[in-house]
């Protein structure tokens, strides 16, 4: 009776490896069975969550993960842990978790390409499949996330994550770890990510962005109106930037037009930020032959409250 009740387990133990192990390929390898595993993860259960996201950003992972700690048959009895095949895990843990990764982020929203200002780094601490029975197991996911700019300088810091997934039934082991994946990726703090890749609506809700010229700062989207005028009309206008904080440099003179001089435009000051900006001035010069050159300044912050620089000039005959 003992006999027969140790081989009706290994018998329904077998066969719950069998189904577990489906779409797997087993290969002999010097009489012991090999099974390979799939990781895999259902994409049909993540939302549409984030809708016009501005900036770009890239995923990099990485994996402590040894492939050794990936299975665990610890509670099983000796006899029928010595029967069981040797399992591998395809693809490579890192490998799997980029993919992943990646097309969870789209399918959210996220605009993901390679060489992206914005950085997502994920560190793969443990992904395992372990029985927790004869014919239940559990499968446990965890891993560490950071977000960093293009400077490398930290917006989200390091925080860890993790889940773990219930596996019976037809489920392999590898859509159980998958899927438990899956679940520690929704753990993440996607809200405050793609805030951080949102152009917000005014300069003054993002007061650190620093203009860079690539137009994904609330600055650069800030549309400035200019017109200038004097009298008599016809005098050449120029601007250039005078500057006091470290941030933003000086710039030559730079000649725009004749009066009336008018004209929409962003401001493109290169290390601009709504913080700084009052510790900017635009210098304006309107010349015209004849007459002596006058020039006025402009505090750049209240020219971005207002999105305005407007002044006439009254000019004067040289003598």
């Amino acid at each position: 009776m003992r006999l027969m009740k140790h081989s009706i387990i290994t018998a329904g133990l077998l066969a719950a490896l069998m189904v577990a192990s489906s779409c797997s390929v087993m290969k002999k390898a010097y009489g012991i069975s090999e099974v390979e595993v799939p990781l895999m993860m259902n994409m049909t259960e993540v939302p549409e969550h984030f809708r016009n996201i501005d900036k770009q950003v890239a995923v990099t992972v990485k994996s402590s993960v040894m492939a050794e700690d990936m299975y665990n048959d610890d509670v099983l009895p000796k006899f029928t842990r010595s029967a069981m095949p040797h399992y591998t895990f395809t693809p490579s843990v890192a490998q799997f978790a980029k993919s992943t990764t990646t097309s969870y982020m789209q399918m959210m929203g996220f605009d993901v390409i390679s060489g992206a200002d914005f950085s997502l780094v994920i560190d793969v601490k443990a992904l395992q499949f372990s029985w927790t029975s004869n014919k239940t197991g559990r499968a446990v996911a965890s891993l560490t996330y950071r977000f960093v700019n293009e400077a490398g300088e930290t917006i989200v810091p390091s925080t860890s994550v993790s889940a773990t997934a219930e596996v019976s039934g037809s489920e392999t082991f590898g859509a159980g770890m998958g899927r438990a994946y899956g679940m520690a990726l929704a753990k993440i703090n996607w809200e405050r990510i793609a805030k951080s890749l949102t152009i917000a609506d005014t300069p003054a809700q993002e007061k650190n962005a620093q203009v860079s010229g690539q137009g994904d700062t609330a600055l650069e989207n800030t549309i400035i109106r200019w017109y200038i005028n004097s009298a008599p009309q016809g005098a050449d206008v120029s601007w250039r930037v005078v500057s006091s904080t470290p941030d933003v440099k000086n710039t030559n003179s730079n000649y725009v037009g004749s009066t009336p001089y008018e004209t929409t435009e962003s401001f493109d000051i290169k290390g601009l930020t709504y913080n700084n900006s009052g510790n900017v001035q635009i210098e304006i010069t309107c010349e015209r032959p004849g007459y002596l050159p006058q020039k006025k300044r402009f505090n750049v912050r209240q020219a971005i409250d207002q999105k305005e620089i407007s002044a006439k000039f009254n000019l004067i005959k040289e003598d």
